[in-house]
């Protein structure tokens, strides 16, 4: 015999709304591309589980990490997706996820030499006050541009990437050699910056930056 009570609790879990798992929201923000030198959109509103897709067009940008009080330096221990050189007329387009773990803002920034300087910033989650997007956005523009790196300015074939160049040499050879190798009959400006030591691995790398107009 079925009691009052244990009949009560049936109905009341019968009557219980079902609960249902969070299902993660996917971001899609395209980098660069026709727009130019922004993220779009630039800023969203994400909850812990969603992700951060970016899907990279023409030209050559990242999606770095960086803090609100310095916009263009990336973070320490952040999350960077390197460079991803993308041809004009390229038909594959690379993708860099982010998954949301934290509800706190994420910042983020292009580390091609000048973009950040001219306002290619991201930002999930910044607050509607106080350190807003827009706030952001301003001290980027406001970074002093880094001058230090050397630039080439040259006439590259455009099918013809900095990374086929400097694959095409050895590790001792000089940019003179990759620029060489890479060809001088076509029309773009490349930039190259020499990144950080990694020291406990002992040993230098340099990352190759490209800006073509």
């Amino acid at each position: 015999m079925i009691s009052t009570k244990s009949l009560f609790a049936s109905l009341l879990l019968a009557a219980a709304p079902a609960v249902h798992a969070y299902e993660p929201k996917v971001w899609d923000i395209t980098v660069g591309g026709a727009a130019g030198l922004v993220y779009t959109p630039n800023q969203v509103k994400a909850n812990v589980g969603d992700i951060l897709s970016f899907h990279f067009q023409f030209n050559n940008h990242t999606v770095t990490q960086s803090s609100f009080d310095s916009p263009c330096t990336p973070l320490y221990g952040g999350f960077d997706s390197g460079f991803m050189p993308v041809d004009v007329n390229a038909t594959v387009f690379p993708v860099y996820n982010v998954t949301v773990d934290t509800t706190a803002p994420i910042w983020i920034h292009c580390e091609q030499s000048t973009h950040c300087e001219k306002g290619m910033v991201f930002a999930a989650n910044a607050p509607d006050s106080g350190n807003t997007f827009d706030a952001f956005l301003a001290k980027a523009l406001a970074t002093p541009v880094d001058t230090t790196g050397a630039s080439l300015t040259a006439s590259a074939s455009p099918s013809v990437t900095w990374g086929d160049a400097y694959a095409t040499t050895s590790a001792t050879a000089t940019w003179g050699d990759a620029y060489s190798a890479a060809t001088s009959t076509a029309e773009a400006n490349y930039k190259r910056n020499a990144a950080e030591e990694e020291v406990k691995r002992g040993w230098s790398r340099v990352m190759v930056k490209r800006e073509a107009y």
